[in-house]
């Protein structure tokens, strides 16, 4: 009888035991690229959803605190592509100081753009893209959308809301003045005379 006694590891359970560590190897590479890619890309789109959600904001603040007419040279004055008005909630200047604040919608290739601009202040342009066709309406207190607001200074009311309208119908933004909509001289929205 012979004593033969193995210290070590054949050439082929060497040979083995190195492919199923290259193929282990290879596999968790890969699942860690197929996970970043991942994340990038969720990354990526949550990106664009904040900056459109802080634009939305925007928007739905800087209207929601419009100021009532307190003289007929500071009310909002609208236009389908455009208004002007007055706000407590302005994007650059401090927050609760009356500022005077212009909305316009912006042709650009084919496409429209929404554009923010406060007095003495460059403009801002939003990342949403809109349809050319789009516009803005105003809601009256009879119910009735109309695409102009105050242009002749007769309405010294703000409007009961204010949308971005596509060419289809289809409302892009919706904001709604949140003050009263007479100045603080005119007390016939509270009296329920119109």
């Amino acid at each position: 009888m012979s004593q033969h006694s193995e210290r070590g590891m054949t050439l082929m359970e060497l040979l083995v035991a190195m492919v199923i560590g290259s193929l282990v190897i290879t596999l968790v590479v890969r699942g860690l690229g197929l996970t970043l890619n991942l994340y990038d890309r969720v990354a990526y789109v949550t990106s664009s959803m904040d900056t459109q959600f802080r634009e939305s904001r925007w928007w739905a603040d800087s209207l929601g605190s419009l100021v009532p007419c307190t003289d007929l040279d500071h009310c909002l004055v609208g236009t389908s592509s455009s208004l002007k008005g007055y706000s407590l909630a302005p994007v650059l200047e401090a927050p609760g100081l009356r500022t005077e604040i212009t909305w316009e919608l912006q042709g650009v290739a084919g496409a429209t753009t929404l554009v923010y601009k406060e007095h003495n202040s460059n403009e801002l342009a939003m990342s949403l893209s809109l349809p050319q066709e789009a516009e803005f309406r105003y809601l009256g207190p009879d119910g009735r959308w109309s695409e102009a607001w105050n242009t002749n200074g007769e309405n010294a009311r703000l409007p009961d809301a204010i949308i971005v309208e596509g060419g289809a119908g289809d409302t892009w933004l919706y904001a709604k003045p949140g003050m009263r909509p007479y100045g603080r001289e005119d007390y016939r929205d509270m009296l329920g005379i119109e």
